[in-house]
């Protein structure tokens, strides 16, 4: 029976990823891994359920070989490490990694039992990768994409017992039932954040629209951690929603907005720039009535009712000011943009709102209604209740979740508020539970990043390991949004950039200033699309994807240059003496010569973008890297067609690195 509701939940299918088997002070913890790379410090923890110390993991899977291939392997980094292929030991390494190889091993096209054993430093510091070579590329790590692993109930228990961990610090459910001891100096990431500020929601908020969110706030955004309070069965709860609701409006600093345009041209501008942002990635049309639960994808099509006027404008300028943590990034969009997204979201969500009883509303007593149902836990700044009736964290734990509460089916939940849960992660919570809360206090930063990459939806926008960006396959939902304008669809190559390598791809400072929305400038300026700004996730993610790769997130590229091999790389990047790199790469104020369908970075931005190890990847084989790019490969096999340092493509690449490092933006 169990083993038939691993399959039923899951299913018993083979995964892009190695298992990683973790043992620590007789404690063992196991999950799934993009890559067998790590990187930690002491006193960082090496899992979500290991506390920080000394570690071993073993990463085991199949390897995928496309074709006969004599294959060389090497580590990098520190501590202790064996690799096993096809039951065979091929290297054993301690200490600083990195200076040993394997004897070339023979494989022929098919999957191949793979087996990596890691041991950390005493201290539980950490840095390890694994790379392969071969004479039709030069060494670099093994990409995701060579590994597969298949599932069994051990790992798939794991996987639910992390999917409860991340529901239940999501959902909040620590700011009602709170531990009766500090939780750490690091917890989670989750855990601390915190649910929208309700400051003056009256200002922001339409009365009717909270009366339809309080009542089933699932049907107005399905997914929602926000819970249904009030029992529907119950006759005193319509009351109680409009109490609640008349006490939200009242709360109120008498500001009031501006309407939002209506004239058809704004509206017409604003339907072409949610097309052109890419909106669709994470909302459906504000027209559309049905949900899209499949990709659970944000509804807008009660926008018009949410919104006092003017406020829409204020929350598409700023939509972080009342929820730090809020999964809506800053666009950083212009005044017409806001403008006319306004008139276009207004103008088209005319969904009516669910039937609300016809009842007033009294503040005063929604005021004690907000304070009875323990409202300010969540939201800062509500009325407190006299008595607290909430049972602490320990006693929730104590408890069997099956029986009663917000996680117990329907029938036994009782007075808890209804979380609205699928089946699956209910029971993902449930498998948590056995686990106790001590992980809530780990703060497990390469798999928060991985945690972040799926919540904030970056795989909305962005492809990685083979899959497509989920923006590929619903754009055309909007593309008649900007059929108004002449050769909207006829632009240079808009595809976005891909994310398989990020880690190890760009420095980490970069990384940073990217997603904070720090740039002075876009790298990409013909995408019609802009990346937009998560400035309370930014350090972390930016760690956290480097950390993913094994690479320091400390890291510091220098920028030191040969003026000789300076001179050497600019005639290579040209035309008339190189590889014509010109055509479609431009430098500062000198744009490329004929990039008609495709355009490169400027060149200035390499520098503070690229680390050396990636760039020689790309320039060995862009295509390996991201499928389908326009670059070519320049010299295939590691032979150059130029004759420039003796036709040495290595040498070549290394010239054109300093010609880059050389590069200033200005």
């Amino acid at each position: 029976m169990k083993s038939f509701l691993f399959a039923l939940l899951f299913g018993m299918t083979a995964h892009a990823q190695l298992a990683a088997h973790f043992q620590s002070t007789g404690k063992v913890d196991t999950r799934f891994d993009r890559l067998p790379a790590i990187w930690l410090k002491s006193g960082d923890a090496p899992s979500a359920f290991l506390p920080p110390g000394p570690f071993e993991v073993t990463w085991t899977g199949q390897i995928k070989i496309t074709q006969r291939q004599r294959l060389t392997f090497s580590f990098d980094g520190i501590g202790e490490a064996r690799l096993s292929i096809a039951g065979k030991e091929c290297l054993t390494e301690q200490g600083t990694l990195g200076s040993a190889r394997s004897a070339q091993v023979r494989l022929n096209p098919g999957e191949h039992e793979i087996r990596i054993i890691y041991k950390s430093q005493p201290d539980g510091s950490a840095h390890f990768r694994l790379f392969w070579e071969e004479k039709d590329f030069p060494r670099q790590s093994i990409p995701p994409t060579a590994f597969i692993c298949a599932t069994n109930e051990a790992i798939l228990l794991s996987q639910q017992q992390r999917r409860g961990r991340e529901l239940f610090a999501m959902q909040h459910c620590g700011k009602c039932h709170q531990s009766e001891s500090p939780m750490g100096a690091d917890p989670m990431p989750e855990w601390q954040e915190i649910a929208p500020l309700l400051i003056n929601p009256g200002d922001r908020l339409q009365e009717d629209w909270l009366r339809a969110w309080l009542s089933a706030p699932h049907t107005l955004r399905p997914g929602t951690t926000m819970p249904q309070l009030f029992d529907p069965k119950k006759p005193e709860s319509a009351q109680n929603i409009a109490d609640l609701a008349a006490f939200l409006s009242s709360m109120k600093s008498g500001t009031k907005g501006e309407s939002a345009v209506t004239d058809e041209a704004t509206i017409l501008a604003g339907g072409a720039h949610f097309h052109k942002l890419g909106c669709a990635a994470c909302h459906t049309r504000p027209d559309q009535e049905t949900p899209d639960l499949e990709n659970k994808r944000i509804p807008l099509r009660h926008v018009a009712a949410k919104f006092q006027p003017g406020a829409l404008a204020s929350f598409l300028k700023a939509p972080n000011a009342y929820a730090p943590h809020r999964g809506m990034p800053d666009f950083k969009l212009s005044d017409e943009e806001i403008r006319s997204l306004s008139a276009f979201l207004t103008a088209k969500s005319k969904t009516p709102l669910p039937a609300q009883p016809a009842l007033t509303g009294d503040a005063t007593r929604g005021k004690e209604v907000a304070a009875a149902q323990h409202c300010f836990y969540c939201h800062a700044g509500l009325p407190t209740p006299e008595t607290l009736t909430v049972p602490s964290l320990q006693k929730i734990f104590a408890a069997d979740w099956n029986a009663k509460g917000c996680v117990a089916p329907a029938e036994k939940r009782g007075a808890a508020p209804a979380l609205h849960l699928a089946e699956n992660d209910r029971v993902a919570l449930i498998a948590f539970h056995a686990r106790g809360p001590g992980s809530l206090g780990i703060h497990d930063k390469a798999e928060a990043a991985e945690r972040k990459f799926h919540s904030l939806r970056c795989d909305a926008c962005h492809a990685r390991d083979g899959l497509p960006a989920l923006l590929d396959r619903v754009h055309a939902e909007t593309q008649s949004l900007t059929a108004h304008i002449a050769g909207a669809n006829e632009k240079l190559d808009q595809s976005r950039p891909h994310m398989t390598f990020i880690g190890e791809m760009l420095q980490s400072s970069f990384t940073q200033s990217i997603i904070a929305g720090n740039l002075d400038s876009k790298p990409r300026p013909w995408l019609e699309m802009r990346m937009p700004a998560y400035s309370a996730q930014a350090t972390s993610l930016s760690d956290g994807f480097a950390r993913l790769h094994g690479i320091d997130p400390t890291e510091k590229t220098t920028h030191a240059s040969d003026p000789t091999l300076v001179a050497l790389g600019k005639d290579l990047v040209s035309a008339d003496k190189g590889f014509g790199c010109t055509t479609c790469h431009g430098l500062e104020k000198t744009p490329p010569t004929a990039a008609f369908e495709v355009q490169g970075l400027y060149f200035e931005h390499a520098a503070q973008r690229l680390r050396r190890e990636w760039y020689d990847r790309w320039m060995d084989n862009p295509a390996s890297v991201t499928p389908g790019t326009k670059m070519p490969q320049y010299a295939p096999g590691g032979e150059s067609p130029n004759p420039a340092l003796n036709g040495n493509a290595a040498d070549q690449f290394n010239a054109i690195w300093h010609y880059l490092q050389s590069v200033k933006k200005s």
